[in-house]
């Protein structure tokens, strides 16, 4: 992650340049810590590095080879060869950002804890908008399921709740689509508290297992709260509803390696810090102002469909 800021641009030749860099790293390192516990649907995509230069990002895949393929040799005879398809997907950047003003008088008592307060939420709110932006592509998959047995989103009334039956009967149409599961096996599961309170309130005795009663927790993904039949539940209070008949809650299910997402900047974010008295210009002749702030370039991409099923349903409301 790089940072742009005024009181840290010399090449740390000086004392005061070396402070004014260490000062900027530790900026950087404030937007990081409060970014990854917000990121829940990014941990579970493949991140593809973008060459220099490059403006959009190429995301390859393979159709698997069926064992009608693989035959039995003769002797000293090579096999016939046989074509492989690969697809490419290509994505493009989009830019997002957020900047925050901060006047001189509030700065002059504390600039420094305003700066660092702000640079958490700014972290915060950044990490909200990458995962916005990745299960807005996610969840636009063509698999899905309704809970109830609707055949539409429309159809679904406030009683089609999410249960343990619905989850097991999409891990079971991922795996018979022979999905990968993550390492330690499983789907993760991407679920808001809404339905997960559904769940875990109408859950058979032995079906729910709770997060600390993994025989390996070193594998728990970030935000997990328990496993259902194939299923690693990760709850997210960031998940995007659907406006309906009632609000549409999704659950996603997701394997290994379902999308991919590229970043543009080196350190996936860049944070802005502008203190009022460094900031003096044209538009801020007294140094009334300053400004801290973040962007990221980033894209994403469905690359396996049979990878993802989206189970849709109303929630009990908290």
């Amino acid at each position: 992650m790089a940072t742009t800021t005024a009181i840290a641009s010399g090449g740390g030749n000086t004392p005061l340049e070396s402070s004014q860099k260490a000062l900027g790293i530790y900026f950087d390192s404030r937007v990081v810590e409060s970014l990854q516990p917000h990121l829940y649907f990014e941990q579970f995509g493949t991140v593809v590095p973008v060459a220099n230069g490059n403006y959009t990002s190429r995301f390859f895949t393979f159709n698997r080879i069926t064992t009608a393929s693989v035959t039995t040799l003769s002797e000293g005879t090579s096999p016939s060869a046989i074509a492989v398809t690969v697809n490419a997907v290509d994505a493009t950047p989009t830019q997002y950002g957020v900047s925050v003003e901060m006047t001189d008088l509030v700065a002059l008592t504390a600039v420094f804890d305003l700066v660092n307060t702000t640079l958490v939420e700014v972290g915060k709110a950044v990490a909200r908008k990458i995962d916005e932006v990745i299960q807005t592509t996610v969840n636009a998959g063509t698999n899905v399921v309704y809970a109830g047995g609707k055949a539409s989103r429309s159809a679904l009334a406030s009683g089609d709740l999410l249960d343990a039956a619905l989850i097991v009967r999409g891990v079971q149409k991922m795996r018979a689509n022979a999905a990968p599961e993550f390492n330690g096996g499983g789907y993760a599961c991407v679920i808001h508290p809404a339905p997960a309170y559904d769940v875990m309130s109408n859950t058979s005795a032995g079906q729910w297992i709770d997060v600390n009663k993994y025989a390996r927790p070193e594998n728990i993904f970030r935000g997990e709260i328990g496993s259902l039949g194939g299923a690693r539940l990760v709850q997210s209070p960031n998940v995007q509803t659907f406006s309906s008949t009632v609000t549409v809650y999704p659950t996603t299910l997701i394997g290994a390696d379902a999308y991919r997402i590229s970043y543009w900047l080196a350190g996936k974010v860049n944070t802005y810090v502008y203190p009022p008295e460094q900031a003096v210009g044209l538009s801020n002749q007294l140094g009334q102002k300053g400004w801290v702030g973040a962007k990221v370039n980033m894209a994403v991409a469905r690359t396996q469909e049979d990878r993802l099923m989206r189970l849709e349903s109303a929630a009990t409301s908290l």
